[in-house]
């Protein structure tokens, strides 16, 4: 495989530690895995991502900004394990007539964004974990790209997997995990409240709500008095 599974799976478990240092986080490459096809308990996160390619047969390069990455995530509460299963889905060579899938090569960064999302989707699904409406961290197009996406030529589109999502959680280019875990969030970010700091809130409204209908009555028996004394 063009994409080095070794750098992924370390970065993954370095992001994990910072997040969760006491639980074991697994992350291992499957060929077969398939979109919203999940068993008992798991969960799905996929993501489209830049890259490039190379075709081993002609040696010619091209560059995609479409290159879906799919995850499958998995958490035992009972035993303090997890389990994450990937799939990056290959494209091929147009120029050759019959050309090989090919797997794409990832940049450092893209990588690490790409990890940096997986591991905000395992905080908010796997642990609940709650966090407002932010963007995902954006994968930087530093590679040229001509033309629009060769869906002849993607092993996605050709099984009916790339149509891509609207995206709603995303992430600041700063983010790390453990900023925006839950136990403590970046600033300028508020975290969801506590039940006791609802239970708080609450209070207050209602009770300053029923010192605005005391004043109202009082004033009220006041303005009634000086009316009937005015008529005597």
């Amino acid at each position: 495989m063009a994409w080095d599974t070794g750098v992924w799976k370390q970065m993954f478990q370095e992001l994990m530690r910072e997040v969760k240092p006491w639980h074991r986080w697994a992350l291992t490459p499957d060929r077969g895995l398939l979109p919203d096809v999940l068993k008992p308990g798991w969960m799905q996160y996929q993501q489209w991502t830049s890259a490039r390619f190379q075709c081993s047969s002609c040696s010619r390069n091209w560059n995609s900004s479409q290159v879906l990455v799919l995850f499958h995530m998995h958490w035992s509460e009972e035993k303090s394990r997890g389990q994450v299963k990937m799939r990056v889905f290959t494209q091929s060579c147009k120029k050759c007539p019959q050309p090989l899938f090919e797997a794409p090569e990832f940049t450092q960064e893209n990588t690490s964004r790409v990890l940096k999302n997986l591991v905000f989707q395992i905080l908010k699904k796997c642990y609940r974990e709650r966090f407002q409406l932010i963007e995902e961290v954006p994968v930087i197009k530093d590679i040229s790209l001509e033309g629009s996406h060769d869906s002849d030529h993607c092993e996605a589109c050709l099984q009916g997997f790339c149509a891509r999502p609207l995206q709603i959680m995303n992430l600041p280019q700063s983010w790390t995990p453990r900023v925006y875990s839950i136990y403590n969030v970046e600033e300028g970010v508020e975290p969801w409240p506590s039940r006791e700091n609802g239970c708080s809130n609450a209070c207050q409204n209602h009770t300053c709500r029923n010192l605005s209908i005391s004043c109202c009555c009082v004033i009220l028996i006041v303005i009634v008095i000086i009316v009937v004394k005015t008529t005597i």
